[in-house]
């Protein structure tokens, strides 16, 4: 066996020691609850365990999926390219630098849900 079939080999084995799985989750009386998990594998290829909490929660597969195509738009909005990857460094927020701003202006008079759904039905 040359090097070549057993570095390949090498790097098969790490890459499978782990991925991210989409585990369901059924409660009585509930909806079910779907969550993409690390899962962790033995070297026969078993799972042998898997994160506690869920990177992402979904309503279903097909939600999670959703999720993080949307996730992966936004990401690719702070690189110039994506191939080569170049990252746009003005557009990546600071954690701790970040100037926050009201979500409403403070002087706005307020009106109740019960008062609005009151106007929109007349």
């Amino acid at each position: 066996m040359n090097s070549e079939n057993i570095s390949g080999k090498i790097a098969l084995k790490i890459n499978s020691m782990w991925n991210y799985r989409i585990i369901k989750r059924e409660v009585e009386g509930q909806p079910d609850q779907y969550g993409l998990f690390e899962v962790f594998y033995n070297d026969d290829g078993e799972i042998c365990g898997h994160s506690e909490d869920a990177e992402i929660y979904g309503e279903s597969a097909e939600d999670i999926k959703d999720s993080l195509e949307l996730m992966l738009k936004d990401v690719k909005k702070n690189f110039k390219s994506f191939f080569p990857p170049i990252v746009d460094e003005e557009k990546i927020l600071k954690y701790g630098k970040i100037k926050f701003a009201p979500f409403y202006d403070e002087n706005e008079e307020l009106i109740e849900v019960k008062d609005f759904l009151k106007l929109t039905n007349e």
